[in-house]
């Protein structure tokens, strides 16, 4: 699946390059371009029904997102039976940075050819939109409240044709400026947290947000999201503090709490908005849970899980006071 619009374009300009690349490594393909919102979520369906059972998305973190749910929606085989792959070319490729897959085209066609499968967790999201409950898998991070509004604006000014690394940065101030904290309930296998709250970031892989790491200490095959809550927060602290979402210190701040669990339920008044994988979706009320090693997909050759797990530490979230 090419996404021509992703990157800025970039992807469908440099498709020679990867289709020489994907030959000279004799990995034998067909490929669709994507024409519209969704349409890789209708090509996977029909790519799997045709017997494929090995899917590349060339594009950004919202292509791959879009073959994750053709995968899981399709009632041809088992997900388990498909295996994914990415060539990176978005503005954000933050499940790329996982998986320390190449930006590289020729090592990041190597990768694929290599095949080093690694079989991750996924999201499945309910959330609602104009009244109406949808459902949307995700494999990277879900974010409610402020990052919500971030992707919502980075997401208008693509669609009015804006591309550019710094679209993301541009949304974040625009946002940090407008946003107000809302007063929600968090229930994370039962236990409550209530008070008023500036983001809260739901995560499986440990980077979002154009290379922020708001749950550092994510593992992506543990069958548990990491949940990182940032409460009430001034906006002058908000700046002085935007090193700390990069080099995943984030949680040792007072104002942030981080949980782990299998269940989230999130409620709020007024309704916060969604994201998932850079994706705006709709608002509260909202339900997460997780399935297991769900789905193959090829990670680069130096990526090595065992180093991510001596690093991680639990953070625990206190029931509320009844």
């Amino acid at each position: 699946m090419v996404n021509p619009r992703a990157g800025g374009g970039k992807s469908v300009v440099d498709w020679p390059i990867i289709s020489r690349l994907l030959n000279k490594y004799d990995i034998h393909y067909s490929h669709a371009f994507t024409e519209y919102k969704y349409h890789a979520v209708e090509l996977t369906v029909q790519a799997i029904v045709k017997g494929y059972r090995n899917i590349i998305a060339v594009g950004g973190d919202g292509t791959l997102n879009e073959v994750v749910n053709g995968i899981f929606i399709q009632k041809t085989v088992s997900p388990s039976e498909i295996t994914v792959g990415v060539i990176g070319v978005g503005t954000g490729n933050d499940w790329f940075r996982m998986y320390e897959i190449p930006h590289n085209y020729e090592e990041c066609v190597r990768a694929i050819k290599n095949k080093r499968v690694f079989k991750q967790d996924v999201g499945v999201a309910e959330y609602y939109e104009s009244s109406v409950r949808h459902t949307r898998y995700f494999i990277n991070a879900a974010g409610v409240g402020f990052d919500a509004e971030v992707a919502r604006r980075t997401n208008r000014l693509k669609d009015l044709g804006k591309r550019g690394a710094l679209l993301y940065i541009f949304s974040l101030i625009k946002a940090l400026i407008r946003y107000r904290s809302t007063r929600i309930n968090v229930k994370v296998d039962g236990k409550h947290f209530q008070d008023t709250v500036f983001s809260l970031t739901i995560g499986i892989c440990r980077f979002n947000g154009a290379g922020m790491m708001q749950v550092p200490f994510a593992l992506s095959d543990d069958g548990l999201f990491d949940v990182t809550i940032i409460k009430k927060i001034s906006k002058l602290n908000v700046v002085a503090n935007l090193p700390r979402l990069y080099n995943g210190t984030i949680l040792k701040h007072s104002r942030v709490l981080g949980v782990r669990g299998k269940s989230i339920e999130i409620m709020s008044i007024p309704a916060v908005g969604l994201e998932v994988d850079g994706e705006s979706l709709g608002e509260t009320p909202l339900k997460f849970s997780i399935m297991q090693q769900a789905l193959s997909v090829i990670v680069g050759e130096q990526f090595n899980q065992s180093k991510l797990t001596a690093k991680k530490q639990p953070q625990l979230l206190e029931p509320a006071a009844s």
